[in-house]
C-alpha cells in the first residue's frame, strides 16, 4: 500500500506522481463510504480569467455525476466560492455543496445553511467592500466580488505593480472592520474572524457521513492555498486519506501526497475511480 508523503516542502511539496489507476491505492479508496471532496476553481474547473468564466469540462462533469452515482459514495464541492455558484458551475446533481471556505452548506436535496454566526459580520463586510471600491476603480483588472458571508478581491488581469496597493487597502480596510484576510491565486479573501475554513468544514461533513472510522475512505483534491487547511485535517482524521494537490501555473508547496497536472488530468483519473467504484470496466 502506498504510505503517505511528507510535509510542505518546496514547489509541489514533494507529492508523489497521481498513480493513473486508482486500483494502486487498493483499500485507501475502497472503504464505506467513499467520501469525495473536491475543489472547484483550478481542481475542476481551469482558472478563468474572471470567476464567471469558469467552465467544469464534460468529461469531468460526467465523472463527477458517475461517483455521486456510485454505491456507498459521496461527492462534495468545496470550494471559496458561495456554495449555491459552486453547484451551479458543476451542474450535478446529488452532491453536496460547500461554499465561502467552510460557512455554507448545501446537502445533495438542496437545503442550504450558514453559519449563524455571519449574520453579526454583515455591516462589517459591507464596509470594507465600501472602503476598497475606490482603490480597486483606480486599477484596471481589479474588481470585487461580494459573496455573502465572504468578499473576494480579484486581481488576475491588474497591473502587478498595482497589487502592492491593492493589498495594502484591503489589509487596513479587514483590520478597521475586524475582519480576517487571506490570499489565493490571484485573489485576496475578507473573511468574518471565525474559526472556520476548508479543513474545519471536511471534518464536520466526515462526521456527518459517518466516515471518520477506519472502515472508510476520504479523498481530497484542491489547487490553492485554502486546501491545505482541508489536506491537513484530514490527513490528521484519517492515516489513509488520499490527498491530491492539482497543479497550475504558480507553482507552490503543498502538504498533499499526490500531484495532479492539470484539472484535465484529474477529470480522468476521477473517471477511471468512478468505473471502478460503480463496478464498471476498471474493475
Amino acid at each position: 500500500m502506498t504510505r503517505r508523503a511528507g510535509g510542505a516542502g518546496s514547489a509541489g511539496g514533494g507529492a508523489q506522481p497521481l498513480p493513473a489507476d486508482p486500483r494502486t491505492l487498493g483499500r485507501r479508496l475502497a472503504g464505506s463510504p467513499l467520501v469525495v471532496l473536491l475543489d472547484v476553481d483550478g481542481t475542476l474547473a481551469p482558472i478563468a480569467p474572471r470567476p464567471e468564466e469558469a467552465v467544469v469540462p464534460p468529461a469531468t462533469r460526467v465523472a463527477v455525476q458517475a461517483l455521486a452515482a456510485a454505491p456507498d459514495t459521496h461527492v462534495a464541492l468545496v470550494s471559496g466560492r458561495g456554495a449555491e455558484d459552486a453547484r451551479r458551475l458543476v451542474g450535478v446533481d446529488g452532491v453536496w455543496a460547500i461554499g465561502n471556505h467552510g460557512l455554507e452548506t448545501i446537502e445533495p436535496g438542496g437545503k442550504l445553511s450558514v453559519d449563524g454566526r455571519v449574520a453579526a459580520w454583515e455591516g462589517a463586510l459591507q464596509s470594507v467592500r465600501s472602503s476598497v471600491a475606490g482603490a480597486v476603480a483606480t486599477m484596471p483588472g481589479a474588481r470585487v466580488e461580494d459573496k455573502g458571508a465572504t468578499l473576494s478581491i480579484h486581481y488576475r488581469l491588474a497591473d502587478a505593480g498595482d497589487v502592492p496597493r491593492l493589498e495594502s487597502a484591503v489589509a487596513a480596510a479587514a483590520e478597521r472592520a475586524g475582519l480576517r484576510v487571506t490570499r489565493g491565486r490571484k485573489v485576496i479573501e475578507v473573511r468574518p474572524p471565525l474559526a472556520v475554513d476548508k479543513g474545519t468544514a471536511v471534518l464536520a461533513l466526515a462526521q456527518r457521513l459517518g466516515a471518520t472510522g477506519r472502515s472508510a475512505s476520504i479523498l481530497f483534491a484542491g489547487d490553492d492555498t485554502t486546501d491545505e487547511d482541508a489536506m491537513e485535517a484530514l490527513r490528521g482524521l484519517h492515516a489513509d486519506a488520499v490527498t491530491i494537490h492539482v497543479e497550475g501555473d504558480e507553482p507552490r508547496a503543498t502538504r498533499a501526497e499526490f500531484r495532479a497536472g492539470s484539472p484535465a488530468e484529474l477529470g480522468r483519473w476521477l473517471a477511471a475511480l468512478a468505473a471502478v467504484r460503480g463496478g464498471g470496466e476498471e474493475e
